[in-house]
């Protein structure tokens, strides 16, 4: 849609969200932009602090945008800011690209000794071990917290990014992130206790 005068082409940026997905849903491409521009470098931070890689940080930042113009129809403003959308979908969107490398490394793997962490040059296999067990029983015991409560420790632990942060790329208050945190730790402590105290199963 680049026909558009260069008057509104100008005013896109004045525009608010709700305005830009609605021309999104029409297939206006500048309004596409427009929410890029407004938004890339904070989903492109989110992606880039837990992969830790600008090229595939930036693939899921392009990624993440092509979501909005595929399911914009999917958003109901009622239920909730554009930005809590939107970075739950980059939320997702690098986990999943988290678990993808984690896969493809475990399929590449030859024997037990690639799975030892290099870094760790003084660290024996059966040290490894405990490790990945106790990794296996926090994976656990993640799961079983409630979604809001999950994602506030993953973007915090897993994402490197402060409760303020996190409070402004989910549209939460400062104090709900905070009590949310507070009871998902709560809740990972009874159970990782619960489980480390526990005869096998």
């Amino acid at each position: 849609m680049n026909d558009a005068p260069v008057d509104e082409a100008r005013n896109y940026s004045d525009m608010s969200d709700e305005i830009l997905l609605a021309k999104i849903a029409e297939s206006d491409r500048q309004a596409l932009e427009a929410l890029y521009d407004r938004y890339g470098r904070r989903v492109f931070a989110l992606a880039a602090r837990m992969l830790n890689d600008p090229q595939s940080s930036e693939e899921v930042t392009q990624d993440v945008f092509m979501s909005v113009w595929r399911r914009v129809t999917s958003y109901k403003p009622g239920r909730g800011k554009f930005t809590t959308w939107l970075f739950s979908i980059a939320h997702n969107r690098t986990i999943d690209e988290l678990r993808k490398r984690m896969r493809d490394r475990n399929r590449d793997n030859q024997n037990i000794d690639d799975h030892i962490d290099i870094k760790e040059e003084s660290a024996l296999p059966a040290d490894q071990i405990v490790a990945q067990s106790e990794f296996d029983m926090v994976k656990h015991a993640m799961k079983a917290l409630p979604e809001e409560q999950r994602r506030v420790v993953e973007l915090s632990y897993f994402g490197g990014f402060t409760q303020v942060e996190i409070s402004e790329m989910t549209g939460q208050p400062l104090g709900t992130v905070k009590t949310r945190m507070r009871l998902a730790l709560k809740k990972l402590r009874a159970s990782l206790a619960n489980r480390m105290t526990s005869p096998e199963r």
